[in-house]
């Protein structure tokens, strides 16, 4: 299918030609023989799937060109973020450059906002706070507003607009009005909107309730945290060296703190978040998608909306608050057919949470253990040789001559200290445990039937003169992994077996711990693979979805 054979005016097909844009992606397909007919609609997709076409497409052939100075908005896109509403307008401004789009949102003066409405529009973008502003200082009115529609409808209810967005709705009084939702998921609030102010609203489902909403050309992965997060994270990035990478934070106050210790481990990074002032965010946004950042340190305000393009890795610092959470933020990576990464770092006791994670959203994470140390300095070595071919031979020059003499002098041995010094590199790497990542300690696993935590510290108690120098222990289907001080290492090996069949060796990778650490197995999985405690009511829950008129096929 292509867009010609939509109802579509020549104009606005040969304009998407022009952009390269020739065929719809599925919810555009699904929804224009709905919308370019004027029905209201609900439409559900995942994040970067092309909703704002969706909706434009139909705003663009409804509207007849005006030049009428004064004139009042014909239609009204509400955004949740600013970064969103800016996105929005471009896309008008590429598709249909004979209307007037105006862009309101909050942290931007509000004198060009009003000289902009007052000069006459035919639709305005902008965030629901700043729409209210305008409203009651007399800048606006919607009642010739004839097709309304609310973007990442769900993430604008979630933040605290609901009533601002009642409020605006309720405003756009022309009975003929247009209403169009769309939406990644449909919650009770977005529900209860549709349902007061949609008639007859038809419903274009692409994710639906089965499970498996997560793009599928995403590689999910999730690592546990034994030692510090923020050197894991470190570690991760310096590995994976992706081109760009999203880092998802709980707090603002976390996101700059992470952006400013990333810094400090030499990795280009910057903070975003809801509280910085709009040219810090714009700046911040300007260097990661110019590839000057690599590395987005970012709270939700980049889940959804933003028009990042390619991002190869997102990194989830914590595990998520909810399924919808960790769907739209891994939502920023596989786009358009790309691959991606997208990586979740949990604690020892989120095992449970992480299996409900699995279940509510149909992931199956890949388990791995954190970057090894030797991994991570071969992969700084690379980056650094990379980084030295990359530099334009002009700027070498003046160098050549003192270059030739070193490499007389010392050789190929010169050139390998050089990449350490540009790889940040002032000292060999230390082992580390691969349980807890302490340097001080290795891991050593023991292997036999029966053992509990206990059992395994009266075993080498017995061959230890304090077995308060034991760190962490943790039991596993072979038996059990514990922490020992690398100087008593030789020692402990050199007695194994150290009662019966049960013997002492070191690990070259760590093997699948229990969840518990008693050494209870997982709890039992009903027919469908899912925990029984995350049936509904448990952490991560799928929500239901109202009564609408589904579309023939």
């Amino acid at each position: 299918m292509l867009f010609r054979d939509f109802e579509l005016s020549a104009g606005v097909i040969q304009r998407m030609q022009d952009r390269g844009i020739l065929e719809p992606s599925p919810i555009q397909a699904e929804s224009l023989p709905h919308t370019l007919k004027g029905r209201d609609l609900v439409g559900r997709a995942r994040t970067g799937t092309g909703k704002t076409l969706a909706y434009a497409l139909p705003i663009l052939e409804r509207l007849e060109p005006q030049s009428r100075r004064g004139r009042l908005p014909r239609a009204l896109v509400l955004a949740p973020t600013r970064e969103l509403a800016k996105q929005v307008a471009g896309e008008f401004a590429a598709t249909g450059p004979q209307l007037r789009v105006v862009t309101v949102y909050g942290g931007a003066p509000y004198g060009p906002q009003e000289r902009a409405l007052s000069d006459g529009i035919d639709v305005v973008v902008g965030t629901p706070g700043r729409i209210i502003d305008h409203l009651e200082r007399g800048n606006l009115q919607l009642q010739e507003v004839q097709v309304a529609v609310l973007d990442e409808a769900d993430e604008m209810l979630q933040v605290g607009f609901a009533e601002d967005v009642e409020r605006i709705l309720g405003a756009t009084t022309n009975p003929q009005r247009q209403t169009l939702f769309f939406s990644a998921t449909l919650t009770l609030e977005v529900l209860r909107l549709a349902q007061r102010y949609l008639k007859e609203p038809v419903l274009v489902d692409l994710v639906g309730e089965e499970r498996g909403k997560t793009s599928q050309t995403v590689q999910h992965v999730a690592i546990r945290v034994g030692r510090s997060r923020t050197h894991l994270l470190a570690d991760l990035l310096t590995v994976h060296d992706p081109e760009r990478a999203i880092v998802f934070t709980r707090t603002k106050k976390e996101a700059d703190e992470l952006a400013m210790e990333l810094i400090h481990r030499g990795l280009e990074a910057e903070g975003l978040h809801g509280d910085m002032a709009q040219s810090q965010r714009e700046r911040a946004m300007a260097s990661f998608r110019s590839g000057r950042t690599r590395v987005l340190v970012a709270t939700d305000v980049a889940a959804r909306g933003l028009d990042i393009p390619e991002v190869d890795l997102v990194v989830q610092y914590h595990l998520p608050s909810d399924s919808d959470a960790y769907i739209h933020r891994t939502g920023r990576t596989g786009r358009a057919g790309r691959s991606g990464t997208a990586i979740v770092l949990y604690g020892d006791r989120e095992g449970r949470a992480l299996h409900q994670l699995e279940y509510a959203t149909g992931v199956t994470f890949e388990r791995r253990e954190p970057p090894r140390p030797q991994d991570v300095q071969q992969a700084a070595v690379h980056s650094a040789s990379q980084l030295v071919c990359e530099v334009d031979p002009a700027l070498g020059a003046p160098f050549l001559e003192e270059a030739e003499a070193l490499l007389r002098e010392h050789g190929s041995e010169i050139l390998a200290r050089a990449l350490a010094k540009v790889a940040g590199i002032s000292e060999l790497p230390k082992p580390s445990s691969l349980l807890s990542g302490e340097e001080s300690m290795t891991a050593l696993l023991m292997v036999g039937e029966r053992l509990s935590v206990p059992r395994v510290v009266a075993l080498l108690a017995r061959r230890l003169d304090d077995a308060r120098r034991l760190g962490k222990i943790r039991l596993c289907a072979e038996g059990a992994v514990v922490d020992v001080p690398n100087e008593l290492v030789p020692g402990l090996l050199a007695l194994s077996p150290l009662e019966g069949n049960i013997r002492l060796e070191v690990p070259t990778q760590l093997p699948e711990l229990l969840e518990s650490s008693d050494g209870r197995p997982p709890r039992e999985r009903d027919g469908q693979g899912m925990p029984r405690r995350s049936r509904p009511g448990g952490r991560y829950q799928s929500r239901g979805e109202g009564y609408f008129e589904r579309p023939r096929r």
